[in-house]
């Protein structure tokens, strides 16, 4: 594995970089809010409904590849958010 593609950095710049080159004007316009996985060492991607059959699907036919996540349409794949306030009740844990 190359240098570059053991950063998560890197990967997240590759695989965007491989989305915006060769997927994102055609998957936009058919496939918005559906998952790609992007295999940042093939350029190959997979698409489906939820991230985790994506990325099972690019897993499944690429065992030594290195994927990244896009949510098609979106800035990003998956929310995340944090607080500092010990108040705070975690919604996933109720």
């Amino acid at each position: 594995m190359s240098p570059a593609l053991s950063n998560p950095k890197a990967i997240a710049e590759l695989g965007e970089k491989i989305y915006r080159e060769q997927y994102k004007e055609s998957y936009e316009r058919d496939h918005t809010g559906k998952f790609l996985a992007i295999d940042t060492t093939t350029a190959k991607a997979y698409l489906a409904d939820v991230p985790e059959v994506a990325l099972e699907n690019a897993r499944a036919d690429s065992p030594a590849g290195v994927f990244h996540l896009i949510q098609v349409g979106f800035t990003g794949a998956i929310r995340v958010s944090y607080t500092n306030d010990p108040t705070s009740v975690d919604w996933v844990f109720r």
